[in-house]
This record gives structure tokens, sequence and C-alpha cells, in this order.
């Protein structure tokens, strides 16, 4: 299943059983760090191919996360970022009020939806379960 269908998949599954009264629409731009929005939220959606408890949660790229909390600030909206894991789980994080992540470089894919897994620095930091909110 392409990442375009995973991602469509997953915004009707939230917009049915998490945002009904005020549905998420995405963002028709390829690259933005921003994928959903609605009256209250901006929001990433990843989709990661393992358990919550295996690394603890996930990881964000810096870039994302100031990009979303930055937006977050220009348009009135709280940032999040929304993983969904292979045991069908959705975990959620408020960027404007979870403490900034340590962050670290780490070697990972340039771009791993769009064909280019060439690996580079990134610098990440981790968003835990205890500061995260399960929403399915």
């Amino acid at each position: 299943m392409s990442w375009r269908d995973v991602q469509k998949r997953m915004i009707e599954e939230l917009n049915t059983k998490i945002f009904s009264n005020d549905p998420c629409r995405k963002l028709h731009e390829e690259y933005s760090s921003m994928d959903i929005e609605n009256n209250n939220y901006i929001q990433e959606l990843k989709n990661r191919n393992n358990s919550p408890e295996r690394y603890n949660g996930s990881l964000i790229e810096k870039k994302k996360y100031d990009f979303l909390v930055n937006q977050g600030k220009i348009l009135n909206k709280i940032p999040g970022y929304v993983c969904r894991f292979d045991d069908g789980s959705y975990w959620a994080w408020n960027l404007k009020t979870v403490t900034e992540p340590d962050w670290r470089e780490q070697m990972l894919p340039r771009n791993s939806h769009f064909g280019d897994s060439t690996f580079i620095p990134k610098m990440v930091g981790d968003l835990t379960l205890k500061d995260g909110k399960k929403l399915i």
C-alpha cells in the first residue's frame, strides 16, 4: 500500500473515531511538515512499522518539531504529531505542551516515502508514551 493510501486511511479513521465534530483536511503541500489541519489542530501523520512500546513512543525530526510549533503559534492552532503503529493504535503528542525533546544526530533515510533512501544525518528527539495520548 502506498504512503498516500495509508495516509488517506489514517485521515478517514481519525475523522470517524476522533475528529467527527471537526474533521481534518489533508493539506496539498507534498513535502510539508504539516499533513492535516482542522479548526483546532495542525498535525503531522506518521505510520510506524513497530509497536508503540518498542521505542517507548516515537522519534521526531527537529525540523518538523520546530516547523509545527512555529506554525501553531502563527495559525493559533495546537501543533500535533500523530503516529499509527502496527498494532492499529494511534498515539498523539501535543507539541505545545510536551517538554522539548533532547536532540541528537542520527543517520536516517533522506526521504523514505518519496524514493530517496540515502542515509543522511538528521537531528531527532524522542516523544515518549508518558507524554502522549492514546487516541485509538
